[in-house]
C-alpha cells in the first residue's frame, strides 16, 4: 500500500489523473519503490484511505522527519560543531523538515 509523505506544493500536476494547476500535490512512496505526486483526492483513492488518513500519515511523517533531524544536529553540536543556520538549512533539506521550526529550536 502507498504511503503519503508529503505535500509538494513545487509540483501541480497529479501523476494519476493528470489534474493541472493543483495548489500542491501529495508525494506518495508507492510499494514498488516510486515516488509520485497525487492531487489528494487521487492519494485517497488510490490508497483506500479517506483524505483525513491521508492526512494524518503526511503530519506523522513531517513530525518524524522533525525528529531525525533534531536527532541529527543534536549529533552535529555533541561532536564540537557550532550549529549555523547554514547547518540547520542543510539537516532540514535532508530530512525535509520545516526550516523554520528547526532554527528556532536550536538558535
Amino acid at each position: 500500500m502507498a504511503t503519503a509523505l508529503f505535500l509538494d506544493d513545487s509540483v501541480n500536476t497529479c501523476d494519476c489523473c493528470g489534474r493541472t494547476e493543483l495548489k500542491a500535490t501529495v508525494a506518495m512512496l508507492l510499494d514498488s519503490g516510486s515516488l509520485v505526486h497525487y492531487g489528494q483526492v487521487c492519494a485517497a483513492r488510490n490508497t483506500g484511505k479517506t483524505r483525513k488518513q491521508v492526512t494524518t500519515e503526511i503530519r506523522a511523517e513531517r513530525d518524524a522527519a522533525f525528529g531525525r533531524a533534531q536527532n541529527e544536529l543534536a549529533a552535529i553540536r555533541r561532536a564540537g560543531t557550532k550549529l549555523t543556520r547554514e547547518i540547520i538549512r542543510h539537516v532540514a533539506a535532508q530530512h525535509r523538515a520545516d526550516v523554520k521550526l528547526l532554527i528556532q529550536s536550536w538558535a
